[in-house]
């Protein structure tokens, strides 16, 4: 029978109703198809992903392809949200043998869980063939489906995904990225493109010279003016199917907003400027009407309604015509990229060129709003996600300082007083919790944990934010760190046919260098050599690999720039939020910033605290100097 009826995802609730006898991952459902001798084909997908969604329609609701799966496989289902650790073994196993990867993810595995194919989307017949092809050979010539196995397993036995290095290089000159980057349309050279905004936070460090400069601002452009942002309700889509940024793939992802809105707001904030305060604006109060009722806010909105991928966001042509006059469709062209290069099938995608103006501006994008309210809105995926929460409360506080909006600082700490209260349980912190179940936190989500706790004590209450992120350091330490590796792995998870280790930088910066950078600022504010001791070694192990491919390294690359300028610690005591925004403002992320409230036994803050009296300290790893009582006087101390 389909297990999956009494599920609390979203997208397994997809695929309740096939009828495929659909098992959830479990050790008793895969000591089940050892019992059998059972292939198993294990899908993974997620709520928002259309392709999925296609593919439910048509092969996984077709009843001859589920009577054969039904009879000759053990059928598990994945959501790749819920259990990342799973999604990323077996995404390895396509990247390795097909060289690029996708969702829907469907995987043929020995009955052991070990893979032996790997694909994405495929038609009924394309799949009812291929699972077909897959139980003859297992029946007839097993021994060739092991051997496979074996000749695999001892790959990734002796490859290597890590090589010691001296030292981690910074490659930040805009002639080491030419090969990498697309000079024309903006962002990383590719067919799709995506906003990778771990490499547009490396660049807005990084302006080193007017050709890096003028690079960043076209790839914001693009990703702020095209059509990755929606320019009606606000929020960011996941990505863009084409190279030129016109057109999404609809889904909305929190991850990608949350980062969104870092990049954005700290991009204002080192330019001393507001360029893309109403965009931010736009994004944090769309997450916040479909706020989940827990005070968190939820995972994804779908890229489908009832009229199919990007249904809700598509204006066709007809209703525009009948809707506006000759004069307001000429302005929707000039203003809003609604132009006869940009219909397709007979429908736009709204774009803002910000070079352009037109004095009825305002009731044009009222007008579009009346005629997307008539369009089924989109499923929301409402589980919450401790590591993409995390991610939002930092994008939160990054907000809140660059335009100095006090509200948005106090959703972040409300946010992160909810997330320590919703996912933490019996000192160990949760991915998911449901009302009948709760899943086991990953190093994604322990990592973006003491990240968030980190950033909040640059706002407010230093000692005890801080004490979480030492607690949550040294669990994090002693439940996924590797000696032998010299890295972490991604899931404490023993029952896994490998272990993941995750370094390279993606759409979101990999597990290890999060969690590295928040190591050398633990190391920073404790003294305890044993973080920074894990950071060098960290950062030793992916030396080698990060000269191959530049764009997946820039968190690292980050960290070495720390590493390697030294940055100060501010103390401050006594202070208004006034102040420290200022302060905030004028350091422009590039150096540690704390709110000390009372006396605390942190090392950084120890003999520091005096009751009713103003005073900054200045900190390098050496020494501190103290009585500063103004802002003004502590930019222009030398140290």
């Amino acid at each position: 029978m389909n297990e999956l009826e009494d599920s609390d995802s979203a997208y397994l609730q997809h695929h309740a109703k096939n009828p495929i006898h659909w098992k959830k991952w479990s050790k008793k459902n895969i000591n089940e198809s050892l019992k059998k001798n059972q292939l198993i084909v294990l899908s993974i997908g997620y709520s928002a992903c259309h392709w999925c969604h296609v593919m439910e329609k048509e092969a996984f609701s077709n009843e001859l392809i589920a009577s054969f799966m039904n009879e000759h496989f053990t059928c598990v289902k994945v959501d790749r949200e819920e259990h990342p650790e799973i999604d990323n073994i077996y995404m390895d196993f396509i990247l390795d043998t097909k060289g690029n990867g996708g969702w829907p993810l469907n995987c043929i595995l020995l009955p052991d869980t070990k893979p032996i194919f790997a694909g994405t989307y495929y038609n009924s017949n394309d799949w009812l063939s291929l699972i077909s092809k897959f139980k003859a050979i297992y029946e007839e010539t097993p021994h060739k489906l092991i051997e496979f196995s074996k000749n695999y397993m001892s790959h990734i036995s002796k490859e290597k995904n890590t090589r010691h290095g001296p030292c981690l290089e910074i490659k930040n000159l805009f002639q080491d990225w030419k090969n990498f980057l697309d000079l024309k349309d903006g962002g990383i050279k590719s067919n799709q493109k995506f906003p990778m905004p771990n490499f547009l936070i490396f660049l807005i460090r990084n302006q080193s010279s007017e050709n890096w400069t003028k690079f960043l601002e076209k790839t914001l452009k693009k990703i702020t003016q095209k059509g990755l942002y929606d320019h009606l309700e606000g929020g960011f889509f996941r990505y863009c199917i084409d190279s030129e940024w016109n057109i999404p793939h609809f889904e909305k992802m929190l991850y990608d907003n949350a980062q969104l809105i870092s990049v954005l707001a700290q991009y204002d904030a080192s330019n001393n400027g507001n360029k893309h305060h109403e965009m931010v604006q736009k994004t944090i109060d769309f997450w916040l009407s479909i706020k989940n009722k827990s005070d968190l806010f939820p995972a994804s909105l779908d890229a489908d309604n009832n009229e199919g991928e990007g249904g809700y966001y598509w204006f066709k042509k007809e209703d525009v015509r009948v809707l506006l006059s000759n004069k307001e469709q000429k302005d929707l062209e000039n203003k809003f990229g609604m132009t006869t290069e940009l219909v397709i099938d007979d429908k736009w995608h709204i774009h803002d060129d910000q070079s352009k103006t037109v004095k009825n501006k305002k009731a044009l994008l009222k007008k579009l709003n009346n005629l997307r309210a008539k369009n089924s809105f989109p499923d929301i995926d409402k589980k919450a996600i401790c590591s993409w929460n995390c991610m939002m409360v930092v994008g939160l506080i990054d907000a809140g300082i660059a335009y100095k909006n006090s509200q948005w600082l106090q959703l972040a700490e409300q946010t992160l007083n909810s997330i320590l209260n919703h996912f933490i349980i019996q000192n160990k912190c949760q991915r998911l919790v449901y009302s009948n179940d709760k899943i086991e936190g990953t190093l994604e989500d322990y990592s973006w944990l003491i990240a968030a706790t980190l950033k909040m004590s640059s706002i407010i209450n230093s000692s005890f934010w801080l004490k979480q992120s030492l607690f949550w350091g040294g669990v994090s330490i002693e439940n996924f760190w590797s000696e032998k590796k010299g890295l972490f792995a991604y899931s404490s998870n023993k029952e896994l046919y490998k272990q993941s280790f995750e370094i390279e930088d993606q759409v979101i910066p990999s597990s290890n260098s999060t969690m590295a950078h928040n190591l050398y600022e633990l190391y920073r504010i404790s003294n305890d050599v044993k973080f920074l001791k894990i950071v060098k070694i960290m950062l030793s192990k992916v030396a080698g690999k990060a000269k191959e491919w530049l764009p997946n390294f820039t968190n690292w690359m980050l960290l070495q720039q720390k590493l390697e300028v030294n940055l100060l610690q501010y103390i401050l005591v006594g202070f208004k939020l006034e102040d420290i925004l200022t302060l905030h403002t004028e350091k422009r992320n590039l150096d540690f910033i704390y709110i000390l409230e009372k006396p605390s036994d942190i090392f950084i803050f120890q003999e520091k605290y005096t009751e009713k009296v103003k005073n900054i300290f200045i900190c390098n790893e050496n020494t501190c100097l103290s009585k500063i009582d103004t802002i003004k006087e502590a930019l222009n101390v030398k140290i």
